[in-house]
């Protein structure tokens, strides 16, 4: 994958995102930034497909189109803002997003038939509008299975300790995840 500069790692949720940033080596990576974003665009439903599934067809796409475009322009910046915080604003070689395989219809009207897909359409939309935010960007965007995440867990000792609270299961996924663009 890439290498130098600053690497993002994404976890995905409704509605947010968690983004841990790193720089250094594989071997020896150091904590740069940690945030929060927002994904769900201003006036959107943070769960489109929930709030679609009480509309009739045609609006219940058009809702999940403009929910879907919403979700990567706000994440677009969030991600742009999170940049911008950091001194001598570095280069980013790229953003990981942690994504686990799911299957979903590839109709909204097929999605809305069952709560579960609603849920994992949801979840699919925002881990989608961040690899479409970080292209955007004109960043290399890469979608990394959960399940090939490297285990760390002595360098995420260390980067939770240059963090500071909180570190959850997101913020170690995230930064799991921006491991793999360290070289």
């Amino acid at each position: 994958m890439a290498g130098g500069g600053i690497a993002v790692g994404v976890v995905a949720r409704t509605g947010r995102a968690v983004v841990v940033m790193l720089r250094g080596t594989r071997d020896a990576p150091g904590f740069a930034a940690r945030r929060e974003i927002e994904l769900a665009g201003a006036g959107l439903p943070v769960q489109p497909y929930h709030v679609a599934a009480g509309l009739d067809l045609a609006a219940a796409g058009k809702l999940v189109g403009e929910a879907e475009r919403g979700a990567a322009e706000t994440a677009a910046a969030g991600l742009r803002a999170l940049m911008a915080s950091l001194p001598a604003s570095p280069r980013v070689s790229g953003v990981a997003v942690a994504v686990k395989a799911v299957a979903i219809p590839d109709s909204v009207g097929e999605v809305l038939r069952s709560h579960a897909w609603m849920h994992a359409a949801e979840g699919v939309l925002y881990r989608e509008a961040v690899l479409a935010a970080a292209r955007q960007c004109g960043w290399a965007a890469y979608a990394v299975d959960v399940s090939a995440l490297p285990a760390a867990d002595q360098v995420l000792a260390m980067l939770g300790r240059a963090a500071g609270r909180p570190w959850r299961r997101a913020e170690k996924d995230a930064a799991r995840a921006a491991l793999t663009l360290l070289c």
